[in-house]
């Protein structure tokens, strides 16, 4: 045991004398990982843990005061060679949430170009981003509105059977579009423009992800059991469903925009190999889409279940795991099935009384995990930012040795970072709504207000 899992338990032993045993906190987490449309603020400290903060400041010192020290960046991460991608795929989209007698009513969705400049807004809800890059999804009651990535303009509204929430997932190659909602699977075909097959899945769990196959050849959904649907160009069926619970979170984790378009799940290059990273415990599993069975498990070590952020490598043959709140960075390899590698990228500020409250209370928030994390397409760079009290500004991770070749704007209080398609542009996210447009040296391009309540990047979803 070392000296911080000491502290740690002298804390909750503490607790245990005044009011009983602590409650175990991850029996309580899972339900707030379902998928939801919007992440809805959850957060609280006890009075106790104030009155025992004061006796136990010097001991968390030592471990708050240490800080990473990182020289300022003179280094370049421009792409060894372009990414190809959609028309629009380098613009960023950014949704702020629209509100009423707080309820989610919709978003303002804004998209900003690498020059900085505002190319087109769009009020929508529940959206999705198409695999390369070139068109948003929204749900509405009646379907699904098809928008331009370019300039936001709406290109075709597909007309679906009605439903209040439903969840989307599009193919990997863009042709298909899954919505599960109200009991019902939809199958669309985009270039069609239409609905192609649907079917019954009163069985299936409200919110729960969705996967469309190569070819469209099977849908799954999977929940707290993962069922497989066969479609034969007309209708959907059947085909199996397990009888068990197979996978950490009971299902896959989608959450709101911020989570759901950088997918915790990701199907391999197979077509039959399933990995799903489950916040709740740090368990990264792999099943098999054909025989519905969970081959593997790795757990990852985590200091807070929202902290951490998955990305995965363009080939899909690797996932990183970065934790906002901590610093640590974990390298999976997802054909091996190990730790590959693992590294300190930095320490949090030193503030004795955030680092004790750490220890004792989960920041929530439900449904979706900020996005600290992104990942350069040519695959050589990881930027990171800090949050939840981890350290400010970006930090830059040369992936192939895992070193940190600098820092850019370390003043600045950042909760989301994406890179555009073709690597040449970074876009943050700065608290209190303000979005900055940086190069691939960390020079400024642009730095401009959105509306209030932004919450996140609508970024190319694959699944």
């Amino acid at each position: 045991m070392n000296q911080e899992e000491a502290l740690r338990t002298d804390v909750h032993q503490a607790l245990d004398a005044i009011a009983g045993p602590t409650p175990e906190l991850l029996p309580a987490i899972a339900p707030r990982l379902r998928p939801a449309s919007r992440r809805r603020p959850l957060s609280a400290i006890g009075q106790v843990a104030a009155v025992l903060g004061i006796g136990l400041i010097v001991g968390g010192i030592v471990f708050a005061t240490h800080r990473a020290r990182v020289a300022p960046a003179t280094v370049t991460t421009a792409p060894t060679a372009p990414i190809v991608a959609g028309p629009g795929a380098n613009i960023a989209w950014v949704t702020s949430q629209q509100s009423s007698n707080n309820a989610y009513t919709g978003d303002i969705v804004t998209g900003i170009d690498p020059t900085g400049h505002v190319v087109g807004r769009i009020n929508a809800k529940d959206e999705t981003r198409s695999p390369d890059g070139s068109h948003l999804y929204a749900l509405t009651d009646q379907g699904v509105d098809v928008f331009s990535a370019v300039d936001g303009h709406k290109e075709q509204t597909i007309r679906l059977s009605p439903f209040s929430f439903g969840v989307q997932t599009p193919s990997a190659d863009g042709r298909y579009l899954a919505v599960a909602g109200d009991s019902t699977l939809q199958l669309v075909d985009l270039v069609a423009g239409r609905s192609i097959a649907s079917i019954d899945v009163a069985s299936a769990a409200q919110g729960t992800p969705v996967i469309v196959g190569a070819h469209a050849e099977h849908v799954y959904l999977v929940g707290k059991t993962i069922t497989r649907f066969a479609f034969d160009g007309s209708r959907l069926r059947v085909e199996q469903q397990t009888t068990s619970h197979m996978l950490a979170c009971d299902g896959l984790v989608a959450g709101g925009s911020n989570s759901a378009g950088g997918l915790s799940f990701r199907v391999l290059g197979d077509s039959r190999t399933l990995v799903a990273f489950c916040p709740m415990n740090g368990a990264v599993d792999w099943v098999d889409l054909v025989r519905l069975t969970q081959t593997h498990e790795v757990l990852v070590p985590q200091r807070n279940p929202f902290w951490v952020t998955p990305v995965f490598s363009s080939d899909g043959n690797t996932l990183y795991l970065y934790e906002g709140g901590t610093g640590e960075l974990h390298v999976i390899d997802l054909i091996h099935q190990a730790i590959a590698r693992s590294t300190k990228v930095a320490s949090a500020d030193a503030n004795p009384l955030a680092w004790l409250r750490s220890l004792l209370v989960t920041e929530a928030y439900a449904g979706a995990i900020d996005r600290t994390a992104a990942l350069s397409p040519d695959g050589n760079w990881l930027y990171a930012i800090g949050d939840f009290g981890g350290p400010a500004g970006v930090s830059l991770v040369h992936l192939p040795d895992l070193g940190v070749r600098g820092r850019w704007i370390p003043d600045a209080s950042l909760n989301s970072v994406w890179v555009s398609a073709d690597g040449r542009t970074i876009y943050l996210l700065e608290n209190g709504d303000h979005f900055r447009v940086l190069r691939t040296d960390g020079s400024q391009v642009a730095k401009l207000i959105l509306p209030a309540s932004t919450f996140g990047f609508i970024v190319p979803t694959t699944p």
